[in-house]
């Protein structure tokens, strides 16, 4: 029997999570960054991007990628739903900087932690009042 998905939850596809673990280690010890498309609460795309800071506890999307990427999101009637990006040694809370330098405000915040034992630790934020609000995902196949 297949469980009713809640309305408000953020629907992420099993394949797009995958691939944003598979981002975060291949991209560790550096954070990584990317952009997750779709619709409304759907995510549907998964768009890596250059972290252009190359560093353990920050990260900045490569300007240029960034534009292009959303040049083709609105040719193809897509929009950004989400901005992941990793934690390699923290866990998968926003941290200070985090909030300072979040400029989405109706995009998911979508955090993975590789400070994990085995264990999938990601968790989605919108910011809401001036205050990170922790969002339900759902994992689906």
């Amino acid at each position: 029997m297949v469980e009713p998905r809640p309305s408000s939850a953020w629907i992420i596809p099993r394949p797009i999570v995958n691939r944003i673990l598979t981002h975060a280690i291949n991209t560790a010890p550096e954070e990584c960054v990317g952009i997750l498309s779709g619709t409304a609460r759907q995510i549907k795309g998964w768009h890596p991007l250059p972290n252009t800071l190359r560093h353990e506890r920050r990260f900045l999307a490569d300007p240029s990628h960034q534009i292009q990427l959303m040049k083709d999101l609105r040719t193809r009637g897509e929009e950004i739903v989400a901005i992941y990006h990793s934690h390699p040694s923290a866990p998968a809370m926003p941290s200070p900087r985090d909030l300072a330098e979040f400029h989405y405000p109706d995009a998911l915040y979508l955090i993975v932690s590789l400070d994990t034992l085995g264990r999938l630790d990601m968790n989605g934020f919108l910011l809401q009042h001036g205050q990170m609000q922790q969002q339900e995902l759902t994992i689906c196949d």
